[in-house]
């Protein structure tokens, strides 16, 4: 299985990654952002892992806690797909949480 990323968490990451920079240095965003990319390869091993979300859209929507991220991801025949990446501290919408 592999990850594709939304357009949403290709944004979520870039922000992210500028908000590390700004705050940590640029070692620490690229030790956060290896440990998510990683945490996206963990998915495809282990789609399952993440707690299960309902959705009126259906799917099958799956959270995954990320250190101080949330990983919305969708399993899909072949593929996962990362549809968002929130902040812990973000007020998840209702049918994500």
């Amino acid at each position: 299985m592999i990850y594709e990323l939304s357009e949403q968490a290709r944004a979520d990451i870039k922000e992210i990654i500028r908000y590390t920079i700004e705050n940590f240095g640029k070692d620490q965003a690229d030790e956060y952002t290896d440990g998510l990319y990683d945490s996206f390869d963990l998915l495809t091993d282990n789609p399952r892992l993440g707690k299960s979300v309902l959705r009126d859209l259906g799917g099958n929507l799956r959270r995954y806690t990320y250190r101080s991220h949330y990983v919305v991801y969708e399993i899909r025949t072949d593929a996962i797909r990362i549809a968002a990446i929130f902040n812990t501290r973000q007020e998840l919408p209702d049918e994500w949480r």
